[in-house]
């Protein structure tokens, strides 16, 4: 078994995570790789080649549930293990049933005028407070901001409460815990509020109506359930588009000639789509899955994953497969076909990929037109 004390490859340090180099040594050399965490221990595997990593992903014998047996039992991992993304079937099968309705591409089609207005607002607001030539901070006053302003605007959460939710998502997203369970606590409170308003006083377009009247069957989501899904789309879903849009500014500044070829092409739909993919693809939003654990011994390319093991599937690396996509290492805003996987794969690819797409792609497209020279 390749168990490495030593770590040869780094793989816990952030320096590592979006090394292409790194992942290429490891699927030629060890892609099916264990090293034991340095700080809290225990076998942790990365798989780097795209069809183990999408065997794994499909492979029940691998799961979240896990984790329950070691939950803490306080109001943190109360909400937690309630969401999806911590759920295996049968429970996330009812969930996602449950849920599945809201996040339609054509529901989501829908809030595009929606999404549109925000990002042209933060830039109105910009264009108002910024002088021609001066540096501003593009994190700060828009990347940040479209995202989980427009979660807020979906979710039918009034726009004047806008800069608690700014802080408690921060707050929920911080790595000190006391600052995660103050932060849950207080939304928590918040949102009860919000939902017997709703209760009450149904809206006519908001996803939080959606999903407390959301039913399957004759079932339906608990108070608890509710909760967890709200903290699930705003968390995964605003940190994920925040990444995506910082990624593809990122990517694209560094590729100048395709940056050049996607401001020619801004008003054909069918180049901007490829563009959004290969954004994906090659600089994703998330560098590799949240940990899953193994429920029994699974063998994988003569390698024993132990029962109890973290597995984690590295898709940075899969997305630069080269048995998958030619010359991976290349930025090509017209690849056709693209299999990437950064919306995960299986039971747990991305409930909200859809929406997560409008968002990057409005987000791109306006910046590109409102700064052209950027």
């Amino acid at each position: 078994m390749s168990i490495s004390n030593t770590n040869p490859y780094n793989i816990f340090a952030l320096e590592s995570q979006r090394n292409p180099a790194i992942y290429e040594r490891m699927r030629i050399n060890d892609p099916v790789h264990c090293a034991v965490h340095p700080q809290i221990g225990g076998n942790f595997w990365f798989l780097t080649r795209y069809d183990d990593c999408l065997s794994f992903l499909k492979d029940k014998r691998f799961g979240k549930e896990f984790q329950r047996s070691l939950s803490k039992n306080d109001l943190i991992d109360e909400i937690i293990n309630q969401h999806m993304l911590n759920r295996d079937d049968p429970a996330h099968a009812r969930l996602k049933a449950l849920v599945h309705l809201t996040f339609t591409p054509l529901r989501i089609h829908h809030l595009r005028p929606q999404i549109q207005l925000i990002a042209d607002g933060l830039f109105d607001m910009i264009d108002a407070e910024v002088a021609d030539g001066d540096e501003f901070d593009l994190t700060q006053r828009y990347i940040n901001q479209l995202p989980l302003m427009a979660i807020a605007s979906m979710l039918g959460i009034p726009m004047q409460d806008y800069q608690y939710l700014y802080i408690w998502t921060q707050g929920m997203l911080a790595q000190d815990r006391d600052i995660v369970h103050q932060a849950i606590a207080e939304f928590s409170t918040y949102l009860h509020n919000q939902i017997e308003l709703k209760v009450a006083n149904p809206g006519t377009l908001d996803l939080l109506t959606d999903l407390i009247q959301s039913e399957n069957e004759g079932d339906s989501l608990n108070r608890q359930e509710l909760l967890a899904m709200v903290f699930l789309l705003i968390t995964a879903g605003y940190e994920t588009v925040v990444n995506f849009i910082s990624n593809a500014i990122v990517t694209l500044r560094d590729n100048p000639i395709q940056l050049q070829l996607l401001q020619q092409n801004l008003d054909n739909p069918a180049i901007v789509k490829t563009a959004i993919e290969e954004i994906l693809r090659y600089n994703g939003p998330s560098h590799m899955t949240l940990p899953s654990w193994a429920f029994e011994d699974v063998e994988i390319r003569n390698q024993v994953i132990h029962k109890g093991d973290i597995v984690h599937a590295v898709l940075f690396a899969a997305n630069r497969d080269p048995l998958v996509f030619e010359n991976p290492n290349q930025f090509d805003i017209l690849r056709q076909p693209n299999k990437h996987i950064a919306f995960s794969y299986g039971i747990h690819h991305c409930l909200g990929a859809s929406l997560a797409r409008l968002e990057g792609e409005i987000a791109i497209t306006t910046l590109l037109q409102r700064i052209p020279n950027l």
